[in-house]
């Protein structure tokens, strides 16, 4: 049950970057927008300022939250973390902010008149560096550990996650928001996903893959092992559908899906939620074949909807696909054996407990807003190691 966290004082004053919530709902942006709305009902006497260099196209939850974009002709071109850290700074003074939720870890470049509560979602650009774009690798290299050192509180999205940001930076988390499951991906009835799929021209069965067309989500892996079972009889009738946008570096991908023998792969890019549910719900097995993720979001969602999960075997993956997964190393053999044992197996997967929703997430949230309000500005943090 969502409970009221009252703070002492006049009205709080919240800043967020709100970058996540001005670009497509997959990955961070859903997890943010999933909190926003949690903590909407949790701080009823907050006020939740904005930030972002471009507009937000996601409903924002109540009239609460003011949108401050920033229409500066040149701030499309310098990058959004380079953005934050110029220009956020002044809005936060300008807008009496108390505290500033930095929901992609980089803080703004100045924070003495404010406190901090920093959200770590990944350590990509020290375990897998390579799989990001050059501007967001650079930009992590320059600010990221500096900034989650100086953090006031720092939250992450898994025990997994908790675990390497100590290993690999020596900082101790304060508090883990695992993300939760939407309503959208309860489990639906046969009919209705029956409709769904047959709308996307979808037929069963198939194996899906959900996420971004890019080096870390190991999709080439994937393809390569469905391709060699599919060509040697040992899929008999299987489709590999795959959702998720463009992404980068995804030129071999492309060429693969272009190949004389993928004509039983198809990407069909984002897709809705409604529809993502469904192609979850009829789903042979939904795989996640990551070399390195912080959690894994699509997991939980497949559980929910039904799906039996093929994971790689790192801890961020089980955290989320729980007992029921099927755990293998990212490889083409991996994959290749993974699949058969999955789809021979046939059992859906238990579905998440009442501790993997938003509801727990934001309460886990705003108790961490409310610890900042008992340190004082520029206090030190015996959890942090330089």
């Amino acid at each position: 049950m969502v409970t009221n966290l009252r703070f002492s004082g006049d009205t709080l004053r919240i800043g967020l970057d709100a970058y996540p919530l001005a670009t497509a709902r997959t990955g961070i942006g859903r997890y943010v927008l999933e909190l926003c709305r949690q903590l909407d009902l949790l701080l009823p006497e907050a006020r939740f300022y904005c930030y972002s260099p471009s507009p937000i196209t996601a409903d924002l939850p109540s009239a609460r939250w003011i949108r401050r974009i920033d229409r500066h002709p040149l701030m499309a071109r310098i990058g959004s973390y380079w953005w934050l850290k110029g220009r956020v700074h002044r809005w936060c003074v300008e807008d009496g902010v108390e505290i500033f939720w930095a929901t992609r870890t980089i803080l703004p470049r100045a924070t003495s008149c404010f406190k901090t509560v920093t959200t770590v979602h990944d350590l990509n650009h020290l375990i897998v560096p390579r799989s990001m774009p050059p501007v967001t690798r650079l930009a992590h290299r320059l600010f990221f550990a500096r900034d989650v050192r100086r953090a006031d509180v720092v939250a992450v999205n898994s025990s997994a996650t908790a675990r390497r940001l100590w290993e690999h930076l020596t900082v101790r988390a304060d508090g883990v928001v695992r993300p939760g499951v939407s309503r959208s991906f309860t489990r639906q009835e046969r009919s209705q996903v029956g409709a769904r799929l047959r709308n996307l021209g979808v037929e069963r069965p198939y194996v899906l893959a959900v996420g971004t067309l890019e080096p870390r989500k190991n999709l080439e892996s994937l393809i390569t092992a469905f391709l060699e079972l599919s060509n040697t009889g040992r899929l008999p009738g299987y489709a590999l559908i795959i959702v998720g946008r463009p992404g980068w570096k995804n030129a071999s991908i492309h060429r693969q899906l272009a190949a004389p023998d993928a004509k039983n792969i198809r990407w069909l890019g984002y897709v809705a939620d409604d529809d993502l549910a469904a192609l979850y719900g009829g789903a042979g097995a939904f795989v996640m074949p990551s070399v390195y993720e912080g959690f894994g979001m699509p997991v939980l969602e497949a559980r929910t909807a039904g799906a039996p999960v093929l994971a790689s075997d790192i801890p961020e993956l089980r955290e989320a696909g729980g007992p029921d997964g099927v755990y293998v190393a990212p490889n083409k053999e991996g994959i290749m054996q993974g699949l058969l044992k999955i789809l021979s197996k046939k059992t859906p997967s238990t579905p998440p407990t009442s501790m993997e929703s938003w509801e727990t997430a934001g309460t886990v949230m705003a108790k961490l807003f409310h610890q900042t309000t008992t340190q004082g500005l520029g206090a030190a943090s015996p959890k942090r190691a330089e």
